[in-house]
């Protein structure tokens, strides 16, 4: 039996709560037998949902299983490390995956590094995204690699459908549909984007899907520029209704400095939808510079401008090969093999 331990799945703002609903609905993982822990769910307090989870493990992981434990930032690192406590005393393998972009930043700092390390020594193996991720954890904290599995996020089965779906549409001559749909923080550079509108012809439109601290600034930034009718703000956007808004654009423009992974990437990719993303860290793992759209080396909004006009050039070609590799690379069925094996040799 396999106990994955995370947030509850399909609740919450994205993260690792829609990164597991692909394996969630695997026939090969439930066919292996799978259960899900909530360790945190948004309609109790942290602590009971904690004190649910340990009761969880110990009623229900037995000696030999696997428990599989994910990981966003400090206080989930915490959580999980102690639940890992508890899963070892079971006689359960422990595996813990890094999803949150800031595990790059504890890897610089004294406490950071010793809770990683922490959760490596009591781990029988650890998951990461992608292989800079690896290279990281290898290089700079001395970790093996031999212990590190590469496990990228799946799409769900409806973007698995639409990935392979092979019909081509074609932006409108008249109106081309630009979308970023994040939080809306620093670090994910959706001002760039909207200073990028000012660069190009009238007829392209952004839709900026998303919520967050930064809104109020990027609105009345959208209002000194004059581009309030080429600009909309669609606010935060149910899982449920993402696939569809996806489908109403073209291109998919997101300069992102602070992504662990970017499921928006790969979601954006399986509706045929190129990709415009900054040249850094694990996305140049998730989007492949040329092949699907483009990367560009930093978020100045001449640069972006220029590199969705380079995108739109060959509009076809990308959003074709984008759903092509999403749904060669990005399907459950093609990550799990792998990572079973892993689970199995580990320790």
């Amino acid at each position: 039996m396999i106990h994955i331990i995370a947030t509850a799945v399909k609740s919450g703002k994205g993260g690792i709560s829609t990164a597991l609903i692909g394996f969630c609905e695997s026939d090969i993982l439930n066919t292996t037998g799978v259960n899900i822990i909530e360790s945190h769910n948004e309609q109790r307090s942290r602590a009971a949902s904690f004190r649910e989870a340990v009761r969880r493990i110990r009623t229900e992981v037995k000696p030999g299983d696997v428990v599989w434990l994910h990981c966003a930032r400090w206080v989930s690192m915490v959580r999980k490390y102690a639940l890992a406590r508890v899963a070892k005393r079971q006689g359960a393998k422990v595996f813990i995956q890094f999803h949150s972009a800031v595990t790059a930043d504890y890897t610089n700092t004294f406490y950071g590094r010793f809770l990683l390390r922490r959760l490596y020594a009591i781990a029988d193996g650890v998951c990461v995204l992608t292989k800079w991720w690896q290279r990281l954890l290898t290089d700079r904290l001395g970790f093996s690699a031999e212990r590190i599995h590469v496990v990228p996020n799946p799409i769900d089965q409806r973007f698995a459908t639409l990935a392979q779906n092979n019909h081509y549409r074609a932006p409108a001559a008249n109106a081309v549909r630009l979308i970023s749909m994040t939080r809306l923080v620093e670090g994910k550079n959706v001002g760039a984007v909207i200073e990028a509108m000012a660069h190009l012809p009238s007829h392209f439109l952004l839709t900026i899907a998303g919520d967050g601290p930064l809104r109020q600034t990027l609105e009345k930034r959208t209002n000194e520029l004059k581009l309030e009718e080429r600009v909309c703000f669609q606010g935060w956007v149910d899982y449920d209704e993402k696939l569809s808004l996806l489908q109403q654009h073209d291109i998919f423009v997101l300069p992102s400095q602070f992504d662990s992974f970017g499921m928006g990437f790969i979601e954006a990719m399986s509706a045929g939808l190129p990709v415009v993303a900054l040249q850094t860290g694990p996305t140049t793992d998730v989007v492949p510079h040329g092949r699907v759209g483009q990367l560009v080396a930093d978020s100045d909004p001449q640069h972006l401008a220029e590199a969705i006009l380079a995108t739109l050039a060959e509009h076809q070609r990308f959003s074709l090969e984008a759903r092509d590799y999403v749904a060669a690379t990005y399907s459950a069925d093609t990550i799990l093999p792998g990572l079973l094996q892993f689970f199995r040799r580990s320790r």
